[in-house]
């Protein structure tokens, strides 16, 4: 028997220790990447090969604002799963990202995501393929539908249909809330999910919205939403997101079958244009399988940026009473006979149209939320050796990755209290100046939520005009209040790991009791749609 005492172990335990450690730094030496001297300085993990890997399994994309956190620079380069990852946190820098569309660019990404998003073979990835990002000219699939898509959602007679029926359908939820005058309990982001959900798709498809005719699609599109990351990993599918994968089947059926049967004739003209362009390049029968792209767009975000809006609104009563002296200014009051009874009644009427030029808190607050809340990360490939900035050497076929947050969270761009909530620091300087405040000017990279350049949100202004409308509506009608926690508001954690959501929902969620302002029973509220509804203002 061989005798081996404790300072023995200790000192193999050592030895051990110092050659896999010696024998990693030299493996890592001789077959890891080779750097240019002019690429961004690298971030290495302590485990190395893995490091970077566990970090992503563990955080999701949260993980690159972990580290921008970690290494305040400009930019960094991260070596995993083979391949180099920039990732840049300086608004200048960002800035020549998006102008070099060329080199810089998210075809790739629509490329490798599209089988697995959409489910589709050769022929549909043929069309996709076919100048994917536009830098041959504005034709193919992608680019005209792209094009189709800015001109129905920029500020037109178009976008103000699409406004006008999204909140005429979401009023039809809205008025259940004041039903009752001891008020009602609702799971807040629950109910906001399922508002939101049909009133905009209905905004999108018009009165053969199948979201609205056949109500278990809203569950289908969120179990699919849900399972999203393993669908895009790609394995198996089938079996690791059953769920999702089963549910796409049957959204996707439907919505075929909603263009089977011309509902685009009197849907909005952004599924006009997108189905047009369908039947030109002859992929009528993929219709309903590249909605989830748009799908994605028009819902994803929008439901938990508006729960988000209304639970800073409401947590905080100072905003909620200068929102409320705010819009009551535009509010425009008329009685009107009622038929049964023979009496009058008192009608509200909220003027969308006045929100932009009257209630410029209301759009400051939303901003504010976006900033807050947003945890996106842009994402570019690098086609061919650039020098970004004339500085910054980027290798082909790299990755950029731009974390929105770390960029929302500088006090050089936001002031020294850019962790805080406060709507106010988006006025302009001169109102700023006015109360004895400083403030340097704003970068116009540093706004992240609706992303830039070349892949800038082409729904921004929907999503804004339906969010303000829908938060002056709450705003002015009801009382919001916490139940449970003693009635105090208690902000949740954001889901983390929701890689399709720039603005992720709560990660769980917060019930509530609504009912109808002191002074306000009995009377009917609406929006009122005179003029222009989707005109406002939008940061980024």
């Amino acid at each position: 028997m061989i005798n081996v005492d404790s300072g023995s172990v200790g000192t193999i335990a050592i030895t051990i220790v110092t050659f896999l450690a010696v024998t990693i730094a030299v493996v890592s030496h001789l077959f890891g990447p080779k750097y240019d001297p002019n690429e961004p300085p690298v971030v290495h993990s302590k485990l190395p090969f893995f490091g970077h890997i566990v970090g992503l399994l563990r955080y999701g994309l949260r993980y690159f604002e972990v580290l921008s956190t970690k290494y305040p620079i400009p930019i960094f380069t991260l070596y995993t799963f083979g391949r180099r990852i920039y990732i840049v946190n300086s608004p200048d820098l960002i800035s020549a990202v998006q102008k070099d569309a060329k080199n810089l660019t998210f075809g790739p990404f629509v490329s490798w995501m599209s089988p697995r998003i959409f489910d589709v073979g050769d022929e549909a990835m043929a069309a996709i393929n076919e100048n994917t990002d536009g830098t041959k000219g504005m034709y193919g699939l992608l680019p005209e539908i792209t094009r189709g898509m800015h001109n129905a959602l920029a500020p037109s007679v178009s976008l103000d249909w699409m406004t006008k029926t999204m909140l005429t359908k979401l009023g039809e939820y809205v008025d259940p809330l004041g039903a009752s005058p001891d008020g009602i309990e609702i799971d807040l982001f629950k109910w906001v999910r399922t508002a939101f959900t049909v009133a905009s798709t209905e905004a999108a498809y018009g009165p053969k919205n199948p979201f609205n005719h056949k109500p278990n699609l809203e569950d289908d599109f969120w179990d699919f939403e849900n399972d999203i990351t393993m669908i895009m990993l790609g394995v198996l599918p089938s079996i690791t997101a059953r769920k999702g994968y089963r549910a796409r089947i049957r959204f996707t059926e439907a919505l075929n079958e909603y263009f089977n049967n011309n509902g685009p004739e009197t849907g909005s003209d952004m599924i006009k244009a997108r189905w047009a362009v369908n039947v030109k390049y002859n992929m009528a029968k993929y219709a309903g399988c590249f909605e989830i792209g748009d799908l994605i767009g028009v819902l994803v975000n929008a439901s938990p940026c508006f729960f988000w809006t209304l639970v800073h609104i409401f947590s905080r009563p100072a905003l909620l009473a200068e929102l409320r002296a705010e819009i009551a200014g535009i509010v425009e009051e008329t009685s009107e006979a009622t038929a049964a009874s023979g009496t009058s009644r008192t009608v509200r009427s909220i003027p969308v149209s006045k929100l932009k030029e009257h209630c410029p808190l209301l759009l400051l607050t939303y901003q504010e939320t976006l900033r807050v809340q947003t945890h996106n990360a842009n994402t570019r490939w690098v086609k061919t050796d650039t020098l970004l900035a004339d500085r910054y050497f980027l290798k082909a076929d790299s990755v950029i990755q731009i974390p929105g947050y770390p960029v929302h969270m500088l006090p050089s761009i936001w002031g020294p209290d850019a962790q805080s909530f406060n709507p106010h620091r988006f006025i302009k300087i001169e109102k700023k100046k006015d109360r004895g405040e400083n403030r340097v000017k704003q970068h116009p990279a540093s706004f992240r939520s609706f992303g830039g350049g070349a892949t800038l949100c082409p729904g921004r202004h929907f999503a804004t005009a339906e969010i303000c409308a829908a938060a002056a509506m709450f705003v002015m009608r009801f009382e919001v209040a916490p139940v449970g926690d003693g009635g105090e508001w208690n902000l949740p954690d954001w889901a983390h790991g929701k890689v399709s959501s720039a603005v992720p929902p709560p990660a769980k969620d917060v019930r509530v009791k609504v009912s109808t302002r002191k002074g306000e029973e009995g009377v009917d509220w609406r929006w009122g749609f005179e003029g222009s509804v989707s005109k406002f203002d939008v940061v980024g």
